[in-house]
């Protein structure tokens, strides 16, 4: 035993005796740096430019880690962005934006290698932009833009309308492009593209020539009338109409008397923003026939009372507009027609022209917070559904939602739902909360009583006062419309995004109750802008 113990015991020194040798010999050992391999230049071209110029350098062992690069031009270093390339044998790189005009040296630094380059390198003075004249003008004008350092080669330059409306140069120098204001653009600043700039002019506009009406002088109706024995009067910014109560089937058109002018070329969107009635037909009628030859083909709906129609659609059979001259009208109207629903008239606050659907939009965008959903489009890419399997269709300005069958307990709830294809309820949009609007309302019925409130069952609001069941308030209950202020919740103290959006509509257990039909979704500043929007709807 004793002879075992001593044997392992040499062993154990022999062991540590070899790791102590080796552990000097690492230790002893001289360990040298890596020594990356010394860059050669051969040359650069071009050997000027401007600011964000890119120049090719040429030479050997610059490698490929960019992040070991750094050029200089005139004493300027690069930036990680101005390195647009970098080989062993080639780098392209951009001159700093902030290098000044004058001739230099091109410095490549390639890890703790510095190399100056042969010959000079001449920073050329940027162009810059002074001012347009005229500031206004229409589709065949002469326009000249005034600035200094254009340079001498025409074909580098392009001035754009619209970001994309090339406009044809008639005379150019180094201080002055002239140009010819082109169809299709809209107003807007112009850019000038000159080599690898892009200057940016003041707003160049192009006159109306398209319908401008807002209604907001009382008593002026602007050259518009309402027919078909109903009476109208202008009043708190809208034109509003009142509907010959006796006819079965009621009608009121919305006609201008004036001749109406519209360059479709420039002005190729018209828009009008009011409370259609839920049935009856909708035209816009001129004496060219009908848009689309139809009723209610409007392009589309914003917010749910702003229809639109791109006038270089066809009208009648197969009539266009043209896209050069000025088109007027002898007959331009709104057929509003064939009522049979409860509304006893309509609302318009305002009939305009604009140059793009996307100016449009930018007009009618609304504040962060405030949200107005109604149910004219039938494939809507941002919406409402009523989810456990309910039933969903848009037809009537409603959305109807009808429990799914088969429950002892029905429910369905209202969610908000963004990036999919009605009526898929999935997934969930955000609920952008604005203190600024902190009034919620839902105009409803539920299909087999038309109450906006259940006999039983509940309603709340997710997240609204510990999502307490019929949390909401009735004021005007009698117009089928129940409503939250957040005001009053502390959860609601700031402007926020929430990852969801839903009314829990559940626990039905009447058998009156098959579904609900709604009319809108809108946030209000306070209560008497809600009350205000319920007399005028």
């Amino acid at each position: 035993m004793k002879k075992t113990k001593i044997i392992a015991s040499l062993f154990t020194l022999l062991f540590i005796g070899l790791i102590t040798i080796s552990i000097s010999c690492v230790d002893n050992e001289e360990i040298k740096p890596y020594q990356y391999p010394e860059p050669f230049l051969e040359g650069f071209s071009p050997t000027s430019g401007v600011p964000g110029t890119s120049v090719t350098i040429t030479g050997t062992d610059f490698g490929d880690y960019s992040k070991a690069v750094t050029v200089y031009f005139n004493g300027i270093a690069t930036t990680e962005d101005d390195l647009v390339s970098v080989t062993n044998n080639q780098m392209v790189v951009k001159v700093p934006q902030e290098t000044t005009e004058g001739i230099g040296t091109v410095e490549v630094k390639v890890w703790t290698y510095n190399k100056i380059a042969e010959g000079d390198f001449t920073v050329l003075p940027s162009a810059t932009y002074d001012r347009i004249e005229p500031i206004e003008g229409k589709p065949g004008d002469e326009l000249t833009i005034y600035g200094e350092n254009f340079g001498d080669d025409q074909s580098q330059v392009s001035v754009l309308f619209k970001s994309d409306i090339t406009a044809e140069i008639v005379s150019f120098s180094s201080t002055e492009i002239k140009v010819i204001v082109p169809e299709e653009g809209i107003t807007g600043p112009i850019s000038v593209k000159i080599g690898v700039q892009e200057l940016v002019t003041q707003a160049f506009s192009y006159p109306l020539v398209g319908l401008d009406f807002m209604f907001d002088e009382a008593a002026n109706n602007e050259g518009w009338e309402a027919g078909n024995n109903s009476t109208y009067e202008v009043s708190n910014g809208s034109f509003n109409v009142n509907f010959d109560m006796n006819a079965a089937k009621r009608r009121a058109d919305l006609k201008l008397t004036n001749n109406a002018k519209v360059n479709v070329g420039s002005f190729p969107i018209l828009a009008i923003k009011l409370n259609k009635p839920q049935s009856g037909n909708f035209i816009l009628d001129t004496n060219f026939g009908s848009y689309k030859n139809g009723s209610n083909n409007w392009e589309g709906i914003i917010h749910g009372d702003i229809y639109y129609y791109d006038l270089t659609s066809t009208f009648g059979a197969s009539n266009t507009l043209s896209l050069t001259e000025d088109t007027e009208f002898s007959t331009f109207q709104f057929k509003i027609a064939d009522i049979i629903t409860d509304e006893t008239g309509y609302s318009v606050d305002w009939v305009r022209s604009f140059e793009s659907l996307n100016a449009l939009k930018e007009y009618t965008e609304l504040p962060n917070g405030k949200f107005s959903y109604h149910f004219n489009d039938a494939n809507p890419t941002e919406y409402w559904v009523g989810k456990q399997g309910a039933n969903n269709i848009i037809e009537d300005g409603k959305l109807k939602v009808t429990f799914a069958a088969g429950q002892s307990k029905r429910r369905a709830d209202l969610s908000y739902i963004e990036g999919a294809t009605f009526p898929a309820d999935s997934p969930n949009g955000l609920w952008r909360y604005s203190e600024e609007y902190p009034i919620l309302a839902l105009k409803i019925a539920f299909t087999g009583t038309g109450l906006p409130t259940l006999g039983t069952g509940n309603i709340k609001l997710d997240r609204f006062n510990g999502a307490q069941n019929n949390a909401y308030l009735t004021d005007f209950i009698a117009d089928n419309v129940i409503y939250y202020d957040c005001a009053i919740d502390g959860g609601f103290t700031e402007s926020q995004d929430l990852p969801s959006f839903t009314f829990k509509i559940a626990d039905i257990t009447s058998t009156e109750e098959t579904g609900y039909e709604l009319d809108w979704i809108q946030s209000f500043k306070n209560v008497e802008e809600l009350q205000a929007y319920i007399q005028s709807h």
